[in-house]
């Protein structure tokens, strides 16, 4: 200090803030949010086989938005459904959008599979050509006098037994409505037409994802209008509603916290100038922790932006801190009251950051973001106070005395009396309640925790599936094998046990490329099934005669079978042909291993899915549980981070100023951080990883109001004078903490009002533990500066 210049510091300020802000001017203009929920987990941490089935399962769905245009008839539904297919080419949000089912593709697909229409038979024809060929004519008479007779003669023609027609149409299991080319839902009194869209990007900007939510509410509007009905799903509406939701509480927190240091301020120095002091060091703080996060990690996330709009209440407590210092000295200057504070905020930025290190080391981006973000804003906020305060706050001195601190005064004498006098009963009060709510405490490590939507959206998303089964689940079958012949049979094995597994009602259906396509050897033995049941017999002849079939006729069919002997299609070729869904069914051949996705539909048991894994080659996939156990695992190791971050300050503060001052002052963030966590358990609120994370910061923020009430006793202990300004140090300090104590609940317990349950619970532990430690803080050297 005896080396400070205010002028050089302030030059060394202005060149820090010149180099963020161009490195600002270079890297936010490119895209720099994010607004994907998936983007705030970690990787998966199992085999990278896993991880890459993960993100192709999920890349189809994370596009997909589903359509339902209801009314009281199905020619009014589908009228409503080809206004708002208009309405979804408008706005130039999809790269595809599909109403009227693809008859081209289908056709296509046909021609391209039917040179192969020998070797490829679907199960319930192997079975039956394996137990009673005559039993497949039979259903074929059956089918020809049937209604459909007249559908089914067109493909007789070239496909006497009509082997391939059922393969064909088995590639469809679900069967569905289909109107005028539409498909058509029904629903007790109200018809739906179904439009599906698939997104150009699944990560999608946030003004795009705006677009997406007035689209929505506008097509909605436009069909009620007219009588009739919409309903919409899809992961990108839930990552529409969730961004939609944390921009409100990014304005909800940044704008409650703003108006409320504002009032604050001016009612407490009745200038502008600390107001726009402090101001700066939170805009500054701010603009930095943006520039370095957007440059560390390329991309934010919006749910970071909710967090480091609360960082205002925290990087406020330093401005604070120096300028309450002026009413606690007669002949106050800028440089003596730095040189007295200065120790208090170093120990306080050192213990915040160390608290926000802690987050860096969670395997989670999201709290990454969020621990760089907050570190960065407030050690560059601290720096404007250090650096830049003393030359700007040059011949400011407050000529009154503000009614809050002639509150907070009083408070920091008279109740820390009344607690002590009443200490042996309010001692057992506080165990009994900090007992009795962490026996209440019950973790809860449920990923889906991380995005809460509108009831009315997962109602409608429930409709929908039940309307609609053909949703995959979360859940899925990573099958693999050395090479394609073992993957097709493990993959075999496993979709006959789903069978079993289905007839039992325990999953509605589930999809496998096995079940499509046969490999080589199953394609050899189709054929030979065929010919060994038909076309070596006279029982070929005898049907395609009595159907009316000529000897020319019945001859072509022959010499085609004969010439399609040697053929098979492999299954690159096969899935050329296929659709969108059944590809992303494949994942690879490589050097040592192919590897398949089995996708499910309406799981209703998962444990008698969960327990084929046993099966060869097969491992199943829960990506919630997956993330939902790590959270769990997670959540125990920061338990030991915390306990460790704690003892860690306490080793720093006892070198520093002696064991017993040292456990006085640690003492107040750990009864504020147990009083947390009781409180969560007495009110039933979530206790997760997260909670940890935020007790964290109440160890830097309760450790930080403890230093400065233990720096007034030693300022006071320095005084020989009678006419100490030990009470006036006191006086300020408790002014300075119960300001930062106010602008920090503001922030964090503003947080407390999230429809996002995780940040709910962030903000409630934050604001009950900083409110602890601002209750018992004036405690520390109360003893002896006071009352002794």
């Amino acid at each position: 200090m005896n080396a400070y210049h205010p002028k050089v510091t302030a030059w060394l300020w202005l060149a820090m803030m010149l180099v963020i802000g161009t490195l600002g001017s270079q890297t936010l203009t490119n895209d720099w949010l994010e607004t994907d929920f998936l983007a705030l987990l970690p990787a998966s941490e199992q085999q990278p086989e896993i991880a890459n089935a993960i993100q192709q399962h999920n890349e189809q769905r994370d596009r997909k938005v589903i359509w339902l245009a209801g009314a009281a008839t199905s020619e009014a539904a589908i009228n409503h459904a080809s206004q708002l297919k208009q309405q979804l080419q408008q706005s130039r949000l999809f790269k595809t959008i599909l109403l009227e089912l693809p008859q081209q593709q289908f056709l296509q697909q046909y021609q391209q599979l039917f040179p192969y229409r020998y070797q490829l038979l679907d199960a319930q024809t192997q079975a039956t050509l394996k137990q009673n060929p005559k039993d497949l004519l039979s259903r074929n008479l059956e089918t020809l006098y049937s209604p459909m007779g007249q559908m089914t003669a067109a493909d007789l023609e070239h496909d006497p037994l009509l082997v391939f027609s059922r393969y064909f149409h088995a590639q469809n299991p679900v069967k569905l409505t289909v109107e005028q080319g539409i498909v058509v839902l029904h629903d007790k009194n109200q018809y739906w037409a179904l439009l599906l869209a698939d997104l150009k990007d699944s990560h999608l900007q946030l003004d795009k994802l705006e677009s997406l939510l007035a689209l929505v509410n506008n097509a909605k509007a436009k069909i009620q209008e007219t009588g009739g009905d919409l309903m919409v799903t899809g992961m990108p509406l839930f990552t529409a509603y969730g961004s939609d939701s944390a921009k409100q509480e990014i304005s909800t927190v940044g704008v409650g916290s703003s108006v409320g240091i504002i009032i604050l301020m001016l009612l407490t120095f009745r200038s502008l100038r600390p107001l726009m002091l402090s101001f700066l060091a939170i805009s500054c703080g701010l603009f930095a922790a943006l520039v370095v996060s957007v440059l560390v990690f390329s991309k934010i996330h919006i749910i970071t932006l909710v967090f480091g709009a609360s960082l205002i209440g925290v990087a406020d407590d330093y401005a604070l801190h120096f300028m309450c210092d002026s009413f606690g000295a007669k002949n106050w200057q800028p440089r003596h009251g730095l040189r007295y504070i200065f120790p208090g905020l170093l120990i306080g930025l050192l213990t915040n950051l160390l608290s926000y290190s802690g987050l860096m080391l969670s395997p989670f981006p999201g709290l990454q973001q969020v621990a760089l973000f907050s570190a960065v804003g407030l050690l560059v906020a601290w720096l404007t106070v250090v650096l830049l305060f003393p030359l700007l706050l040059t011949r400011f001195k407050p000529e009154h005395q503000p009614a809050i601190l002639k509150l907070a005064n009083y408070w920091q004498q008279h109740w820390p009396v009344w607690l002590l006098k009443n200490r042996r009963w309010l001692v057992s009060l506080l165990a009994i309640f900090i007992l009795g709510g962490l026996w209440q405490l019950t973790p809860r490590d449920d990923v889906r925790l991380l995005q809460s939507a509108p009831e009315e959206l997962m109602k409608m998303a429930d409709k929908i599936k039940q309307l609609l089964p053909v949703s995959p689940e979360n859940q899925f079958f990573l099958v693999s094998g050395n090479n394609l012949e073992e993957w097709h049979r493990n993959e075999e094995r496993l979709l006959k046990a789903l069978k079993i597994i289905t007839t039992q009602n325990k999953l509605s259906s589930y999809q496998g490329l096995s079940d499509f396509w046969p490999d080589e050897n199953t394609q050899k033995s189709n054929y030979q099934l065929l010919d060994g049941s038909f076309y070596q017999s006279d029982l070929l002849k005898q049907y395609m005669s009595d159907l009316g079939f000529s000897d020319k006729a019945i001859k072509t069919e022959l010499n085609q079978f004969t010439d399609a002997k040697d053929r098979t299609i492999s299954l690159p070729d096969w899935l050329a042909t296929a659709d969108e869904n059944k590809q992303n069914l494949w994942l690879s051949c490589d050097s040592s291993q192919c590897r398949s996705i089995v996708s499910l539909i309406g799981i209703s048991d998962l444990s008698a899915l969960s327990s084929l894994q046993n099966l060869p080659g097969v491992a199943w996939v829960d990506q919630v549980e997956q993330l939902s156990s790590m959270f769990a695992r997670y959540r125990i190791r920061v338990s030991l981070l915390l306990t460790a971050a704690y003892l860690l300050v306490f080793i720093g503060l006892g070198f520093k100023f002696g064991w017993k001052n040292a456990l006085a002052i640690t003492s107040i963030p750990v009864v504020a951080a147990l009083v947390s966590l009781a409180m969560m358990g007495w009110f039933n609120q979530l206790f997760s990883l997260f909670n940890l994370f935020a007790l964290l910061l109440v160890l830097g923020i309760g450790v930080d109001d403890a230093i400065f009430f233990f720096m007034a006793e030693a300022s006071g202990k320095m005084q020989t004078s009678p006419d100490s300004d030990n009470e006036d140090k006191r006086a300020s300090t408790s002014l300075a903490v119960t300001l930062s104590a106010l602008t920090t609940l503001l922030a964090f317990g503003l947080l407390a009002i999230s429809s996002t349950e995780i940040v709910h619970a962030f903000g409630f532990t934050v604001a009950t533990g900083i409110f602890t430690a601002l209750l018992l803080s004036p405690l520390v050297g109360f003893r002896k500066a006071v009352v002794g």
